[in-house]
């Protein structure tokens, strides 16, 4: 997937967070930090160099939860060094649910109803 270097405004929130994750690509495996994360992508600050248009599956261990996220497919659209911006490609429907319920549990800690 080439990269097209189109300006889009993002028509959601990524939740600020700080949680490990694995990334593999090829013939390596990185490690990195999530620092934010929505449902279609995250920013990750990650031990090993990426490209944008790369592919990626990824480990994510959210706070609070025993058992690892395995994303089957991320691409990287963008990079700054070791940091990265990422998109969710293929997620299975288990991790989209626990992934969904983290950012809504996240949401209302952020926004109490009044």
């Amino acid at each position: 997937m080439a990269h097209t270097g189109k300006f889009v405004i993002r028509t959601y929130h990524r939740i600020p967070i700080r949680c490990e994750a694995y990334y593999m690509g090829g013939d390596f495996l990185g490690k990195g930090t999530v620092l934010n994360l929505c449902r279609k992508g995250f920013r990750v600050l990650g031990d090993h160099q990426v490209v944008p248009g790369m592919e990626l599956i990824v480990r994510l261990s959210l706070p609070d939860q025993d058992v690892p996220i395995e994303i089957q497919r991320v691409v990287v659209r963008w990079v700054r060094g070791l940091l990265f911006g990422a998109k969710v490609v293929t997620m299975t429907p288990d991790g989209e649910e626990r992934v969904g319920a983290f950012l809504s549990a996240r949401l209302r800690a952020y926004c109490p109803s009044s």
